[in-house]
């Protein structure tokens, strides 16, 4: 198991790289993605707008879990900070066509307080972007059979 950390966007992404290699490339790759505890609009914009980015990235999606798909599920939470603030993270667990855990992509970042308590807009866009280009290197590793090395202090 390798872990690496990266900075995207203001947003701090660990990757934990696991379990067996996958094809990420050759024939339809489908994706199905599902967010849960997000304020907000957050699960559906979350859901859209990494969608978006799958899709861009060579990916179909499909609005329901099936055979053969990827599935990424976002996990949010957040956590009072200091002085007016909060912190946000969002767990994304990635799930290979055969269901086996693939990996993990963590996002943190801290944010004004109660500022994704209704419409997450161009922070879901953000966050999916960071996401998806993440996920695809997490694939992409994978299925090369190199785990991404750690950055250097």
């Amino acid at each position: 198991m390798v872990q690496a950390a990266i900075s995207v966007f203001g947003l701090a992404v660990f990757m934990l790289l696991a379990g067996p290699a996958c094809a990420a490339d050759g024939g339809e790759r489908l994706t199905f993605i599902d967010v849960a505890g997000a304020p907000g609009d957050g699960e559906q914009a979350l859901e859209r707008a990494l969608s978006n980015k799958m899709l861009d990235r060579g990916f179909a999606v499909t609005g329901t879990p099936a055979v053969g798909a990827y599935e990424i599920q976002g996990m949010v939470r957040l956590a009072p900070a200091e002085r007016g603030k909060e912190s946000i993270r969002i767990d994304w667990t990635v799930f290979g066509p055969e269901g086996a855990r693939l990996g993990n992509v963590t996002q943190v970042k801290v944010i004004r307080k109660g500022s994704l308590d209704r419409r997450w807009g161009p922070a879901a866009d953000a966050a999916a972007e960071a996401a998806a280009q993440d996920i695809i290197e997490l694939l992409q590793n994978l299925a090369s059979g190199t785990p991404k090395a750690p950055p250097s202090p």
